[in-house]
């Protein structure tokens, strides 16, 4: 019942698993969003509610 196929599927999910789990322990996640990146874009988000409700006043 083990083919090829389910073979290479099953090592590369393991591959998988172990660098999310590598990717895990380091705190240092590439890309990740901090308190500045929510920040700016909430910011954002009011001048363009604000921005749109005045212009269409």
């Amino acid at each position: 019942m083990n083919s090829e196929p389910h073979i290479q599927r099953a090592q590369d999910l393991e591959r998988r698993i172990r660098v999310y789990e590598q990717m895990e322990e380091s705190k240092d996640w590439p890309g990740a969003l901090n308190a500045v990146d929510y920040t700016a874009m909430t910011l954002m988000t009011l001048v363009l509610v604000i921005g749109f409700y005045v212009w269409g006043y």
